[in-house]
């Protein structure tokens, strides 16, 4: 997130993170490229000032999940739109209206690195608001604190 916000020139506010931390088996830099890609499209396709909210929970059973939500403030994703933004060079839109760069790559990526980890992202509109949401769900334990071993 601080990378994010260095990057855009953005203050603490305009992304928010609450929730639990999490113990995630995984290459540091897969992570990095997972959540920075995330947070990169919410802030270039968020509104005209960008508020990015990230939102972490447990999904608990056999095998528990976090859940990180990344939701912004942008005009959204059309329903029949969603499945297709996860192909290669895939941008929704025409091509010379753009005014946001990529190269379609980044949510392929995201979508590739996040099944490798076994885990599974999807895309949701927000209710009642403008903007979209990309939920990712990826095996996970809590992480101890004294806090919380104190409590247990």
């Amino acid at each position: 997130i601080q990378a994010v916000r260095t990057r855009y020139r953005l203050s603490e506010d305009r992304i928010r993170l609450t929730g639990p931390d999490a113990r995630i088996r995984a290459r540091q830099v897969d992570l990095e490229m997972i959540f920075r890609n995330l947070l990169d499209n919410a802030v270039k396709y968020g509104g005209e000032e960008p508020l990015v909210e990230v939102r972490t929970r447990w999904e608990r059973g056999t095998k528990p999940r976090l859940v990180v939500q990344v939701a912004d403030n942008g005009k959204g994703i059309p329903i029949g739109q969603r499945r297709r933004i996860f192909r290669r060079f895939e941008r929704l839109g025409v091509e010379l209206e753009r005014t946001k760069p990529g190269t379609g790559l980044g949510l392929y990526i995201v979508g590739t690195l996040v099944r490798r980890l076994r885990g599974s992202i999807r895309v949701l509109g927000r209710a009642g608001e403008a903007g979209t949401v990309f939920e990712v769900a990826i095996p996970a334990s809590p992480i101890e604190t004294s806090e919380t071993a104190e409590s247990t």
